[in-house]
């Protein structure tokens, strides 16, 4: 589900290789596990540590593909950022420290609050998990409102995997979280339309 385990340089090159052949112009990694909601307020277990990830970074920039980072928590973040990765996905217990390092190594942020609610939301989640989350996401839609307005770039993004029949639900649900974030309809249709489009090097 989140993509091919490798545990050595050798095959991480080799990997990316094959991405290169399947005609891949960008490549996703973990730089952390995921947001736990058996256990609130923690990070799961996972994700390359800070020297891998600047390795894949400059393997994959031999094919002039661009690498983006799964990442949650302060120390994935800033570890992806200062290795050059293209964006940061997700970025839960994002903090100013992590924003100050997206904007000045130019790294977009692609918030994807939808993807915690939906996640919370679920029949498997307890009432615990979703007060929690909850209170995530009003931090995370204020750092978003902070990050705009401190020079972030930013662009939209669901977590969803196409073909999805909800994805348009979703996508709209995200816009609506950048407007609840405080930024007005306009800034946020600059965002999903240019921000997207460089992000994407389109």
């Amino acid at each position: 589900m989140f993509g091919i385990p490798v545990e050595t340089r050798e095959e991480i090159s080799e990997e990316i290789e094959k991405l290169r052949r399947a005609g891949a112009g960008v490549i996703k990694v973990m730089a952390s596990g995921l947001v736990s909601l058996k256990e609130p307020g923690r990070v799961t277990a996972g994700g390359f540590d800070s020297d891998e990830l600047l390795f894949i970074v400059q393997e994959a920039a031999k094919y002039d593909m661009g690498v983006m980072a799964h990442a949650n928590g302060e120390r994935a973040i800033l570890a992806a950022a200062k290795a050059g990765v293209r964006s940061i996905e997700h970025g839960f217990f994002m903090t100013e420290r992590a924003l100050d390092v997206l904007a000045r190594n130019s790294v977009f942020w692609v918030p994807t609050v939808g993807a915690l609610q939906r996640a919370a939301r679920s029949p498997a989640a307890s009432d615990a998990a979703e007060r929690f989350a909850a209170e995530l996401i009003r931090d995370h839609l204020s750092l978003i409102h902070r990050a705009h307005h401190t020079g972030v770039l930013l662009a939209v993004g669901t977590d969803c995997m196409l073909p999805d029949p909800g994805y348009r639900a979703a996508y709209e649900a995200e816009l609506a979280y950048f407007e609840e974030s405080g930024l007005s309809r306009d800034e946020v249709k600059t965002i999903a339309c240019e921000g997207g489009a460089r992000l994407l090097g389109i």
